[in-house]
């Protein structure tokens, strides 16, 4: 099940200026995302280290809600210049690494089964090239997530480093305090603007691919079999009837296929609709057909 990220079980920092709802595209309304404002300083090519972004506090309901999240192994999905924000993972199999989308809100692995650990600080990586005219573009948004306790001091240190830092969790029986930090890192990449979509486009099994593609081709191939031998036996029949009719007598009225050779020449009613919906359904289908002949291929 999907939440808002203002959800107030989750209790996130908000902006300082209120939230506001984000006009979304065309694909984001079709994916079903709402996107809203956030309280993250991000400029380009500014680093920043342990920023603090609030203070938040969960009561004991809202703890409840927040693990019970965590164990549903529910993820935080953010949007930076149009990419999503990801984790940088590996392919078992092919041992690509790539980009997956969202990243996890807290860590409910082996001995934090029981007591899951809150995400509450995020080293961000973002990435950039420079175009020829000297601009600079975002091409790659990268989140490592950590659970960091606030220490005795009281303020964040946002050490990631340590070897044992002080884990993070939220207890359901009584209130809880704690800091949201963030880092920030801006590296070059030779990504172009053009191709930064490649790196979250990640196939997993290409085998099922070709499965599905081979599976499509025979259902398409045996329904065609199967209509164009029920039109044969239909006009074969009404052939027959026709060849068999005493030409000497009286002509008959048209009956069965005959009555389409009246159809075939006759303009239809809205020519110019028909046309532009006809023209349409060629392109999708070269469109289509180029676009699997590209596919296969780049994959041989």
């Amino acid at each position: 099940m999907n939440y808002d990220y203002y959800n107030p079980g989750f209790n996130f920092c908000t902006p300082e200026e209120g939230i506001v709802k984000q006009s979304e595209s065309l694909g984001s309304i079709l994916f079903g995302d709402r996107i809203f404002n956030s309280p993250y300083n991000i400029r380009m090519r500014q680093n920043a280290s342990c920023t603090i972004l609030c203070k938040s506090s969960l009561s004991t309901e809202q703890a409840t809600f927040m693990n019970e999240r965590i164990n549903e192994d529910q993820a935080i999905n953010w949007l930076v210049d149009g990419l999503p924000a990801s984790e940088l993972k590996q392919d078992p199999k092919s041992g690509e690494l790539f980009y997956d989308m969202g990243f996890n809100l807290g860590n409910d692995d082996d001995e934090y089964a029981e007591k899951p650990l809150l995400n509450n600080h995020y080293d961000i990586r973002m990435e950039y090239h420079e175009t020829a005219n000297g601009k600079f573009r975002v091409v790659g948004v990268l989140v490592w997530p950590f659970s960091l306790d606030t220490p005795s001091s009281g303020q964040p240190t946002c050490d990631t480093q340590s070897a044992n830092p002080p884990h993070l969790s939220v207890s359901s029986t009584k209130k809880n305090e704690f800091y949201y930090t963030y880092s920030v890192t801006w590296t070059k990449s030779d990504t172009p603007w053009a191709t930064r979509w490649d790196n979250y486009l990640h196939i997993f099994d290409p085998k099922i691919h070709w499965f599905s593609l081979i599976n499509s081709i025979v259902i398409v191939v045996f329904l065609c079999v199967m209509v164009s031998m029920i039109l044969l036996r239909t006009v074969s029949k009404d052939i027959s009837r026709y060849n068999a009719m005493d030409l000497s007598e009286d002509i008959q009225e048209d009956f069965g296929w005959k009555l389409v050779h009246g159809e075939v020449f006759r303009q239809p009613r809205y020519p110019m609709a028909l046309s532009v919906l006809a023209g349409n359904g060629a392109q999708l289908a070269a469109m289509a057909g180029i676009t699997l002949g590209t596919i296969i291929s780049s994959s041989l």
